[in-house]
Order: structure tokens, then sequence, then C-alpha cells
């Protein structure tokens, strides 16, 4: 999420940005520039949605009604029919072409859809589109959709609205920051994207029911990368009737309706009731942005599912706490990384980047700050990912090994100012980013500055490759290696952060892409990803678990590891028993 940092990214998308605690995550994803075209596209973040995105955010965060006495039950916060939970102030407006960061790809995912989505099992199944046909080997897909789909205002949503939608994605004028990684499959997305077609030659309205997608090439990814927001379908009459407001209440065809969004406070959903694939089962969904301690709010009995930080997990599952019994630890499709601009010094030579990685002790790290609560990462794909590997291998703990390196590197007596950028607000740096400034002065006895900037700001310079060392991470949009090693390291990816190009890893990349055998891919993709740990673009650090208190009243609560449309599955026992 396309950090789905984070956090996801997604993919869904995301890069995860290293917060105060591993487990506390912002995700995001999205590029800048353009694919070699001749119409460069601006960041996202310059966008008239995006620079207005403030305004727009507190015109919206109107008051929220509270429901009358008599709509709840007693018995604490387990009597009343609705879910409050944590969240994240979004990055962005609600605008799926946009969205950058987990945060806002996880309201996202609420409150629009598209063709298909990934259910609990992140398996890719039907939504707007019952069914599906794949022809001509491979390139062409043929979907037929549902006649009962409407958007929340009860309009019917037919095969040109999503061709809108997937040509509004690819609309210059709207520089959405993911379009080419997502959808750029497409016969005729760059082509629009760089301002040489005036409409996406390869999706064809069929019938009012039937849409027809070329792809310039088979991708076995494809229906996954469909999942992702970039393609939800959006209302056109609403955007073209209010094109500078609609973001504020959008008219999607997801499970849910934005009610109230009051910025640093709440986000409140209320049920789509119209949903095609069956209504939510709550009253609505808080999502709560601020409010101290979630472990404490939890114990007050002020919300149903809190995301408990690592400093407080040893309290949490002492034999005192009574906190215990409402543990569920979930393993995340993500990992937290350190990235290099391998196009500037000293990170041009990957000796340095091999010594930076060999200097850092991450199994301490893991204990004396997180408490043991993440994974330390001995590889880019995690474990729970179908395709991951056990035989890759990785940068141990080597402080020897990593003088030697930077011993032989072109910089040993000649080192630059070196500044690790994460994103952040004013005070110390996270403890774990000291830590590393620690052990990298200790073992190659070089100062490392940390400097820490705004969120959105973070965004648009991480885009723009600006950085010269930076601390983030990713969370997958889908459950394939694609989705992190084509997305991260491809030397054609807008999401390429550090600048890493090998044409090898790329061979590889684009041979997996189209092959059918799954086990056969997945042997490409691990020889792919033991030679991007050996080139050391970047170096992983830690595999994510989330740790969660969730209340016994709280029913088919399911985390997946990514960012999906969940919340309607939820139901809430009100019983008391």
């Amino acid at each position: 999420m396309s950090n789905r940092t984070l956090g996801l990214m997604m993919g869904a998308v995301a890069l995860l940005i290293v917060a105060v605690a591993v487990v506390f995550v912002l995700v995001l994803s999205g590029g800048d520039g353009d694919d070699g075209g001749d119409t460069p596209a601006r960041p996202a973040s310059d966008s008239a949605d995006r620079d207005d995105a403030a305004d727009d955010r507190d015109a919206a965060s109107d008051e929220r009604d509270e429901p009358d006495d008599g709509d709840r039950t007693t018995g604490g916060i387990c009597g009343e029919n609705r879910l409050v939970t944590f969240g994240d102030d979004p990055a962005t407006v609600f605008d799926p072409i946009q969205v950058g960061d987990a945060s806002t790809a996880e309201y996202t995912a609420e409150i629009f859809g598209g063709l298909v989505t990934l259910n609990l099992d992140l398996e890719v199944v039907p939504d707007i589109a019952e069914r599906w046909e794949i022809t001509d080997g491979g390139r062409v897909y043929t979907f037929f959709l549902r006649n009962d789909v409407v958007f929340h205002n009860g309009r019917r949503v037919t095969a040109e609205d999503v061709k809108y939608s997937l040509e509004r994605a690819a609309d210059p004028a709207n520089f959405s920051p993911t379009v080419l990684d997502y959808l750029g499959d497409i016969v005729g997305v760059r082509d629009k994207f760089n301002g040489r077609a005036d409409d996406i030659s390869g999706v064809q309205v069929v019938d009012e029911y039937t849409l027809r997608i070329e792809l310039t090439e088979p991708i076995s990814y494809f229906l996954q990368q469909l999942t992702y927001t970039v393609a939800y379908v959006v209302d056109r009459e609403q955007i073209e009737d209010d094109p500078n407001n609609w973001t504020r209440r959008p008219n999607g065809t997801g499970p849910f309706r934005v009610k109230t969004f009051r910025p640093l406070e709440e986000i409140v959903l209320i049920p789509n009731d119209r949903y095609h694939l069956g209504p939510p089962r709550v009253d609505e969904v808080v999502f709560s942005l601020s409010g101290g301690s979630l472990s404490t709010r939890f114990q007050n009995d002020e919300i149903h599912v809190a995301l408990v930080p690592a400093v407080e997990l040893a309290g949490v599952l002492s034999g005192e706490s009574e906190l215990s019994e409402f543990y569920r630890p979930v393993p995340q499709l993500s990992f937290f990384y350190l990235g290099f601009n391998v196009n500037e010094p000293p990170f041009d030579d990957p000796l340095v980047r091999q010594a930076f990685a060999h200097a850092i002790n991450r199994e301490a790290i893991n204990e004396v700050l997180f408490f043991d609560a993440a994974l330390v990462a001995d590889g880019i794909l995690p474990p729970t990912l179908p395709g991951y590997s056990e035989a890759i291998s990785t940068y141990p703990y080597d402080p020897e090994r990593a003088a030697e390196l930077l011993a032989q590197s072109r910089y040993a007596d000649d080192m630059p100012r070196i500044v690790l950028t994460f994103s952040g607000g004013g005070g110390d740096p996270p403890d774990n980013l000291q830590a590393y400034q620690q052990q990298w002065r200790e073992a190659l006895g070089v100062e490392v500055e940390i400097e820490a900037i705004e969120w959105s700001a973070y965004l648009r310079e991480l885009r723009r490759g600006t950085f010269q060392m930076y601390s983030a991470g990713w969370i997958a949009d889908y459950p394939d290696p694609e989705n992190f090693l084509g997305k991260l390291f491809s030397g054609s990816s807008r999401l390429n952060h550090t600048g890493y190009a090998s044409e090898r890893v790329d061979a590889l990349l684009d041979e997996a892409a189209t092959l059918g055998d799954q086990e056969a891919r997945y042997r490409l993709y691990h020889e792919a990803e033991q030679i991007i740990i050996d080139d050391a673009p970047i170096i992983p650090t830690f595999w994510t678990i989330s740790h969660y208190l969730v209340r016994e009243c709280v029913q088919n609560w399911v985390d997946p590891g990514t960012i999906v449309p969940k919340y309607r599955y939820i139901e809430i026992d009100t019983s008391g028993e």
C-alpha cells in the first residue's frame, strides 16, 4: 500500500513510515514523473485536490449527530451496535486516484469499489463485475457487470462509469501517483497519461454491462492490480457537478458512506443500505484519530479495538494484566527498511551500502527497543506472503566486516555529509533511528544526521527522489511478490525511490510477470530478491506484527495483513452474554 508502510501502501496500497514504534505506522505508495513520454507529470501533491486538502477536510468536519439514548442499549461500549476503533488522519482527500498512504486507503476501500476486490483470505473475488473471461492468451479481459450495483445515491453503475473512472485515473491533469504502476499494462494508459491520446484505447464498452480491457502483454497479477484504489469506480455526475468539493461526501459504491470527518479527531462511516454484496451489520464505524493511549482507552471501555504499542506490550501480556485475554497478534504483509539513493554519494558505492547494512544490530534493537514485538527481516518478502523463501541470505550484524567494506570503498578517506530523513514532527528522533546512528558511529566511525520532515513534504520529496537516505517501509497492496519486488525495485517503476536499476533483476521480473506457473514465478522472484539484497539499495530491518486488543463482543473481526474492505463483516454482540 503501497505502505499496502504501509504503512500499506495499499500498496493497498503502501510504504510504512517508521514513527515512534514499530507497530505505529503510516503507509504510502505512489510516484512522480512520467515513464519517458513527452508530457511529464507533476507530483500528486501538486494537484488541485491535494493542494486544497486541508480546506476540503475542514469543510467536511461538521458535527456528528449523536444517536438518541433510546437507540442504545446498556452494557458499556459493547451495548452499542457500532464499532469504535483506531485510525490515522488520512494524508489525502478521499479520491481513489490520489491515495498514497494506508490510512487513506483503509477508508477509501470502505467507501468505493472496483470491478474486483480481495476477500478476507486475500483472494480476488467479484465486486462490480459478477464474472470475467480471459482470452487471447491472457491479453484480453472481458468483465460482465452486475446490473444491481448502484452508487450511494441510487444511480445505477454501468460500463461507461468504469471506463470514465479508468480514464480519469490516467488523465495527466489529475496527476495520479499510482496509475502507471497499477494500470500501466492496459493498452493506451501510458499514451493518455503522457498526453498522446484523449482516451484509453484498450478499454472498450461492449454494452451497458460489459467492458473489455486489453493488455500490452499477459500479466499474471492483473486482476490483483485492479483491486487497488486507483481502479475504483467514481461518480462522474458528482465530480462534474462539484469538482472542488465532491470528496467531502464521495458518492461511491462501497459498503459505507462518510457521515463525519473531523481532522485529527474522528471519521464516522455509516452503512450503505444499497450495497450489492450485502449491507454492513453495524450502525456505524467510528475511527478515533486522537485521544491518548489506545490501551488505556480500551481498559476504560471507550474503544472496541486497540493497537498496542511495543512499549506497552510486556505489560499487556503480564499475568497481572486483565488485558491479556483480549490480545491478538497478527503478522502483516509488510516490512520496514532503510533506503539509499544509489545515485548520490556515498551510496552510489555498493560497498558503502553493504557496510551500513552489516553495522546495525537489528536483533538487539528488536529486543531492547521493540520488546521482541517485531520480526527481524531476513529478506524483503514477509514470511506470510505466498512466494516467501527462507533461503534468502542477508546481512548479519558484523561490525568488523562492515569496517572492512567501508575501508575498501571509494569514500574510505572522503566521506561526505550523510542525512537520514524520516517523517515526523519535533522532538528527538525515534529510538530505533538513534540506535542505528550510534551503531554506524561505533562500527564505521561515520556520523549520520537525522532529519525529520512533515508527512506531506516527506511524501513529495520521496517521490522526487531527493533523499540521500530515508526510513520507510512497504505494505502489500495484494499478496504477490511482484507487489514488493516489482514496485520497489524495477528500473521502470515510479515507486522505485532509491534509483536502483539492474538489467538482470528487470529481466527476471519481466519473465515472472507473464508466467502462469506459480512455482516457476516464485523461483524467478527468489533469484531477483537475492540479487537486490546483494546490491543493497535498501537494508530490510523488520517484518511487522500488529498487536491488537479486541473485545469479545466484536464478532468476525479479521486483520488480513493488508488493506481490504472488512468492516461490513463485523457484528457487535450487544446481548451482554
